[in-house]
């Protein structure tokens, strides 16, 4: 079909505007539609799909409310350009960004346990008190300087198989891209100043400046895993390029 309709796939599940959302959300998320295309009229959705125009109105609606999709006037709908701050919260495989910069990249797993969840982790990822997460910590270190400490819980509920996998040479955050497809993420960035403890395990001093990205990636509503992954804060910087109005 013209317009990228034969893209748009329904799960089936709940409100047929959910599906479409859902559906429009997961190809744009995933890459599979870029900035700026053009996305099927509203009376090809409702031809294809033999749904209500409403109901694709909504949906299309709400989608540009949540600013992933632009409408212009006897143009059409686009997808929207991201915001810088999307751009630069990007999931990174650190194994691979490390050594894209020219930088020797280094690995080593401390932690690696089948756990209960804490309360306050059971909270993060909107789950009862006690449920089975694995729970990973490692380091990435470039050029054997330390740049990211990453602690990890994994929903067993969603990955079982997480349980089972050699975090030893492969850390959590590489196996979950190849493993875990994910419809959204959620990032929130903070700094604050080293405690004896942390400037120990990063190979800095008390009070120096940390950088601290919380992450939680979701499939649907369901959290897959939420990350806490601190930096030293002179060893780590995030830039984006980008234009007016993005």
């Amino acid at each position: 079909m013209r317009g990228g309709m034969d893209d748009i796939q329904l799960d089936g599940e709940g409100p047929v505007y959910d599906q479409i959302k859902r559906a429009i959300s997961g190809l744009i998320r995933s890459g599979h539609w870029k900035p700026g295309h053009r996305l099927p009229s509203e009376s090809e959705f409702t031809e294809h799909m033999s749904i209500a125009r409403m109901t694709v109105n909504r949906a299309l609606k709400e989608l540009t409310e949540d600013g992933l999709l632009v409408r212009k006037r006897r143009a059409g709908t686009f997808v929207a350009q991201p915001d810088a701050p999307a751009a630069i919260l990007q999931i990174v495989d650190m194994a691979s960004a490390i050594p894209a910069r020219g930088e020797v990249y280094g690995y080593r797993c401390e932690i690696n346990e089948t756990i209960p969840a804490p309360d306050a982790i059971a909270r993060h990822m909107r789950l009862p008190f006690g449920t089975r997460l694995q729970h990973v910590e490692c380091l990435h270190t470039a050029d054997g300087k330390i740049v990211e400490y990453e602690q990890r819980w994994i929903n067993l509920n969603l990955l079982p198989e997480a349980a089972h996998a050699d975090f030893s040479t492969v850390g959590p955050g590489s196996w979950l891209l190849r493993a875990a497809p994910w419809t959204e993420a959620e990032h929130t960035v903070s700094a604050i100043n080293a405690s004896p403890e942390q400037a120990r395990r990063l190979g800095t001093a008390p009070g120096d400046a940390l950088l601290v990205l919380e992450r939680r990636t979701f499939q649907g509503d369901d959290v897959v895993t939420y990350a806490r992954l601190v930096h030293p804060g002179s060893r780590h910087s995030m830039t984006e390029r980008f234009g007016p109005g993005a």
